[in-house]
């Protein structure tokens, strides 16, 4: 699959409200890794009640719930809405 992100694009996105967002297969999140101070930017794969499992476009080289398991939704920042590529 290729990338729906690229490194010099900006995105939008809606902030993700606990029992109020509604979370869904195929949607780009923003959200805290689980074990290290970074945000990430992933595709959604499977949703349960409290925790997602999520998956980078590139497969092979992406630190994705392959790598560390769920991510429980008080970690989601947000939800995807659109992206601009960076003009400057």
């Amino acid at each position: 699959m290729l990338p729906s992100l690229k490194e010099s694009e900006i995105v939008f996105f809606k902030k993700y409200i606990k029992n109020k967002s509604l979370l869904k297969v195929g949607q780009i999140v923003v959200f805290y890794h689980p074990l290290k101070n970074i945000r990430l930017i992933k595709r959604v794969k499977n949703v349960s009640q409290n925790s997602i499992e999520v998956f980078g476009d590139n497969i092979a080289f992406s630190d994705d719930s392959n790598k560390f398991g769920l991510i429980s939704n008080d970690k989601v920042i947000g939800i995807v809405t659109s992206k601009i590529k960076k003009i400057f």
